[in-house]
């Protein structure tokens, strides 16, 4: 994807309407404060693909997901949901991000 077609202002904009912030980006992902999702830019520069983290809570899920797609919209942007994912520290202390679908999570 071409960097110049991904609308991080848009997206900065989205996050701070709902009180959070961007604290990294790297590629086409955007990590958001509170480590609750990651946003993963498209081709289509008016679409974002959202990930939770494996651990949020399903109520808190959902309320984020209605509030991103009524900012999103309001922003010319839709967002879609498209699983999960986990972070975990490397041996060199860099950080590994797996993405999977919820249902293949494993009960505790």
């Amino acid at each position: 994807m071409n960097e110049n077609h991904r609308p991080l202002g848009t997206v900065i904009e989205m996050l701070q309407v709902l009180g959070m912030d961007v604290t990294h980006q790297y590629e086409d992902l955007v990590f958001v404060s509170q480590n609750l999702f990651i946003l993963e830019f498209t081709d289509d520069a008016a679409h974002i693909d959202l990930y939770f983290n494996e651990d949020i809570e399903e109520e808190k899920a959902h309320e984020v997901m209605g509030q991103l797609e009524a900012v999103g919209e309001l922003h010319g942007l839709t967002v879609s949901y498209k699983g999960a994912y986990a972070l975990s520290e490397n041996p060199d202390e860099t950080l590994s991000v797996e993405f999977f679908d919820l249902t293949d999570k494993k009960a505790d």
